[in-house]
């Protein structure tokens, strides 16, 4: 199984390192030069208000002096202020608990809420996923895995996310915030920094496999402010109602929306996804349930029609969320198609040789007729825009449409339709207590 169980990194203060300056970058002297770059001030407050434009002056142009404070002050940087004010803040969680070590500054910085802030939301890169199974009527909370796309700079330090006080059920996942649920009890937690808190519970009884989802924005949001919505069926009638969570206020209060009817005997599957602003849940039929988190307002899209061995899922395609589905055609040749818009209609068919052995597993097929001579795979939910998962018995695909490139890693086991597979960031985005 491919997993990222790493020990924690002792964080031993060193002492700071000699950078050399580069003295030759600017230089801030006047000068008599025919030419040099001139800057029109359009106001004397702001950098972004300056029009830049290199043309021939004479004497009279822009002198240094006049130049704002703040543009003066970048002349003194040195290479290792550059590197922790503008690389750290795009480097996963993992990689920046490494650098720690650097200094005392460094280990400061990397600490402080504020670089918390800055990368949560300029480190947005798929990191791996985290995969449980859900219906083991033995165990209601069965072992979870992590599966780290790059062991040496992505990874959790507990992947069983055992610092929670119980053993938990993992829902949902939204950059790098994690929701599970207890015994009778949510979590929200970061497994790369074990920051956690226990929601208060709420007003309508949610169920053992509940209908959830954790929206979390980390632009524009230092507070680290996230919701948690829950899709609640009336029992007895396929009406759903909405309960919504806000860390804010930390309390529970159900959606000024209208409850919204779905077609008979149709059931919520368990956790749930939020791409875009939007949160989405599958059903046991070929509806998704979707909610505009913002403006509160629930829709209802029709998916293709699928049997189990299809194993689609929603997957942002560019800048839009499209329902994804593969089957093994023939030999290592899977077909991908791609549905979007309103009417989650076919908008591209894609054929790409995986290169793929034969599995060695009982799973249902795509082919009835010969069920033996074709690879069982499902599509994994994924947020990078560009990339396609394909999990199989034996490994997992990344097909990046526009290079027309795959990539692969070790699975961590069967394929498996009863195992959630959430998409997670490394990130050291905060949990408020």
């Amino acid at each position: 199984m491919a997993s990222s169980e790493d020990d924690g990194v002792d964080m031993a203060d060193s002492s700071e390192q000699n950078w050399e300056d580069d003295d030759d970058a600017i230089d801030t002297t006047e000068s008599d030069q025919d030419f040099y770059l001139a800057i029109k001030p359009q106001s004397s407050q702001s950098f972004c208000e300056y029009d830049f434009k290199t043309a021939p002056y004479h004497n009279g142009g822009i002198k240094a002096s006049e130049f704002p404070e703040d543009i003066l002050s970048k002349v003194d940087m040195k290479i290792k202020d550059v590197a922790k004010r503008h690389v750290l803040p795009i480097l996963p969680a993992k990689s920046l608990m490494k650098f720690r070590a650097v200094s005392k500054e460094w280990n400061q910085w990397i600490a402080s809420p504020l670089l918390a802030y800055q990368q949560s939301f300029s480190f947005q890169k798929l990191s791996g996923y985290f995969f449980q199974r859900v219906d083991d009527q033995f165990d209601p909370n069965p072992s979870i895995g992590f599966m780290s796309l790059d062991r040496s700079a992505n990874g959790v330090p507990s992947p069983s996310l055992d610092f929670l006080p119980e053993r938990v059920k993992v829902l949902s996942c939204s950059s790098g915030l994690l929701l599970c649920q207890g015994w009778d009890s949510y979590y929200v937690c970061n497994p790369a920094t074990k920051d956690w808190k226990m929601l208060p519970p709420p007003q309508y009884y949610h169920g053992s496999d509940p209908a959830v989802v954790l929206a979390f924005d980390p632009q524009c949001n230092i507070e680290a402010f996230y919701q948690v919505i829950a899709a609640v069926l009336l029992l007895g009638n396929p009406v759903v109602c909405f309960e919504i969570y806000s860390s804010e206020s930390d309390s529970w209060s159900c959606s000024s929306s209208d409850c919204l009817e779905l077609e008979n005997s149709t059931s919520l599957e368990g956790g749930g996804s939020y791409i875009k602003g939007v949160a989405y849940w599958n059903t046991s039929s070929n509806e998704v349930l979707a909610f505009d988190v913002k403006n509160e307002i629930p829709a209802v899209l029709n998916v293709p029609d699928q049997s189990e061995g299809d194993g689609g899922a929603l997957t942002l395609i560019g800048d839009e969320v499209c329902y994804v589905t593969a089957y093994n055609d023939s030999g290592d040749v899977f077909v991908i198609d791609i549905y979007g818009g309103m009417d989650m209609s076919l908008k591209r068919s894609v054929n790409v040789n995986l290169e793929s052995k034969k599995p060695r597993t009982d799973q249902v097929c795509r082919i009835p007729n010969d069920p033996c001579s074709v690879v069982c795979c499902e599509i994994l939910p994924s947020f990078d825009s560009d990339t396609v998962v394909i999990h199989t018995d034996e490994k997992i695909y990344f097909y990046h449409l526009k290079e027309q490139k795959v990539e692969t890693v070790a699975s961590p086991g069967p394929v498996d339709y009863h195992k959630r597979f959430l998409p997670y960031i490394n990130s050291l985005a905060m949990v408020h207590a």
